[in-house]
């Protein structure tokens, strides 16, 4: 939070003004007596343009990887076995094998798996996709051939984030928030007509949700055929991909 800060020459006052904050919690971030939240975090994360993944220690330890894979799996676990109510770090310890102490030394807090979770699951499927958008496919057939089998792959880590209160909400900003800005990075438009974005991703963001909430979702096929049929060619008109060449770069 300090780096952040300092690269964009704000002072702490300064910075919790454009956060909507105290300058008093900014100093506890920087001083590491509190931690913004998962919510905060990806706010700060799209107002500064950062990467998603800004947040986690991103070091390559293996063993450390392995770890966390574990814990993730398990929080992941314990979501299943708690619909509504958030699960324990206790239980998550226990389904991953190992003590609170050890969970807390790499999430020290409830919001800190929240952020690795959701961080986890969308880094997959970005990774997944991203070559097809900077090769100039259509917004339309990327949503269709691509993001959706994927979606439907991940139906069940995907269920857990739609209709779990205590991650939900989370969620679904930061997914409306990653739509928005791979859109405005990689598609042609006005960009003055901030409008459109917003029903574009509106449509995208809402019918994924509906398809993801079903614990037994419709076929990916009649999903498809659901989009294009509701698309007819709109998107394509709003969004004209743009013409690089992933190759020649």
């Amino acid at each position: 939070m300090k780096l952040l800060r300092k690269v964009n020459n704000l002072t702490q006052l300064e910075l919790a003004e454009e956060l909507f904050i105290s300058y008093q919690l900014v100093s506890k971030w920087e001083r590491g007596v509190s931690e913004p939240t998962a919510d905060m975090m990806f706010t700060i994360i799209e107002k500064y343009n950062l990467t998603i993944d800004y947040f986690f220690d991103s070091s390559s330890d293996d063993q450390r990887e392995k770890e966390i894979a574990i814990i993730l799996q398990a929080f992941k676990q314990s979501m299943v076995e708690s619909p509504s109510k958030r699960p324990s770090f206790a239980k998550i310890a226990q389904l991953a094998n190992k003590s609170q102490v050890e969970i807390e030394k790499h999430f020290s807090t409830f919001e800190d798996l929240i952020y690795g979770f959701i961080n986890c699951v969308d880094q997959d499927i970005v990774c997944r996709i991203e070559h097809k958008i900077v090769k100039g496919a259509s917004i339309e057939a990327i949503f269709i051939d691509d993001l959706a089998p994927i979606l439907y792959e991940k139906h069940f880590a995907l269920n857990l984030l739609y209709t779990r209160p205590y991650i939900s909400e989370v969620w679904k900003k930061f997914i409306t928030s990653r739509y928005k800005q791979i859109i405005l990075q990689n598609f042609d438009m006005d960009k003055s007509d901030s409008l459109t974005v917003e029903y574009i991703v509106s449509i995208f963001t809402v019918m994924v949700s509906v398809w993801m909430s079903s614990e037994n979702p419709e076929s990916l096929e009649r999903f498809q055929t659901r989009i294009k049929r509701m698309s007819r060619d709109q998107i394509d008109q709003w969004f004209p991909a743009k013409t690089k060449n992933f190759d020649e770069e």
